[in-house]
């Protein structure tokens, strides 16, 4: 730890004893309040800390205490330095968010505060609400803003123990404008193409890679449409595009059909049934467990040796 950070860490401690809020806000420079709005006006408690010494003083166990953890946008910013306090704590933090995510490769609070746009305020509400109903524990909503709109390939290293991300810049003169959603979730409900597009600047980063094997993968929740190159992927309503909102606990186009597309990658699909008590398959059309081919999951109380094969849905005589 930094020794400018020894100075204050027991008054900041003190925070974490009383019971925590909803939301948890890191301390940025350059922090407008356009997320913690959404946030209050969704009826979520949010909790900002006071100075980055608060932030660096929590522990996993502290994290794990909120629904979910925002990164938000400080209104376009193009310096990493910004988040250097991600990266730094990513061994702490990262081990409390087993909930539902949302990464945004665009700055929608620019857009809210400067040009009012009524997308730029729905994706904000709509991903909070993502990460902060999720079953499973802490969620987390990040922004990427314009860190990376103007480098051409770069790993995210802050994000580096949930897994491997990365992302694109310099993806398009003019910008990239054409939005698309190819994923659903409950809490969406606001966001639709039409609102998500001609932004004068939609998309400023693309997922080139991000994981998306297992319950734990990520699905594309918004993609520019058409854009091509390193990412390019291929959607069940027979759009392409790459992904630029990617998030943990949504439910891709064609998942829920009682039909199993690898193709688009879905590892299971049981139908109505996904991510019901007696099914191996997540609302994402993920194996819970470990898919042995297309279709098939293994059981809980298969050995991995076994090669016996599993449907996805657990029958009562195999529990």
């Amino acid at each position: 730890m930094r020794a400018t950070h020894f100075a204050g860490l027991a008054m900041a401690g003190l925070a974490h004893l009383a019971v925590a809020e909803d939301l948890l806000f890191p301390y940025m420079h350059g922090l407008n309040n356009s997320e913690i709005d959404q946030a209050k006006k969704l009826g979520y408690s949010v909790h900002v800390c006071a100075s980055e010494d608060e932030w660096y003083s929590m522990k996993t166990a502290d994290f794990a205490k909120y629904k979910g953890i925002v990164i938000p946008d400080p209104t376009g910013n193009t310096s990493m330095s910004t988040i250097k306090f991600l990266d730094d704590t990513k061994k702490v933090w990262s081990p409390a968010v087993t909930g539902n995510m949302v990464l945004i490769g665009t700055d929608p609070s620019f857009h809210a505060k400067w040009y009012n746009l009524p997308g730029a305020y729905a994706m904000m509400s709509d991903s909070i609400a993502h990460i902060a109903t999720s079953k499973n524990g802490t969620g987390m909503y990040v922004s990427l803003s314009c860190y990376y709109q103007s480098v051409t390939s770069s790993t995210i290293d802050s994000l580096s123990e949930i897994g491997n991300f990365v992302v694109r810049g310099n993806i398009s003169h003019p910008c990239l404008n054409d939005a698309h959603l190819v994923a659903t979730s409950p809490a969406i409900t606001s966001l639709n193409d039409d609102i998500a597009s001609n932004w004068n600047c939609s998309v400023h980063e693309v997922f080139a890679e991000y994981p998306r094997n297992s319950s734990g993968g990520f699905e594309a929740l918004a993609v520019a449409l058409n854009a091509t190159g390193a990412g390019q992927q291929s959607f069940a309503d027979n759009t392409s595009g790459i992904p630029y909102i990617i998030a943990r606990g949504a439910t891709p186009l064609g998942c829920g059909n009682n039909k199993t597309q690898p193709e688009f990658g879905e590892e299971c699909d049981d139908g109505p049934a996904n991510g019901t008590p007696g099914s191996l398959c997540s609302d994402s059309c993920k194996c819970l467990t470990e898919m042995i081919t297309p279709g098939t999951c293994r059981s809980s109380t298969t050995s991995s040796s076994s090669s016996t094969a599993m449907s996805s849905t657990v029958m009562a005589n195999s529990r």
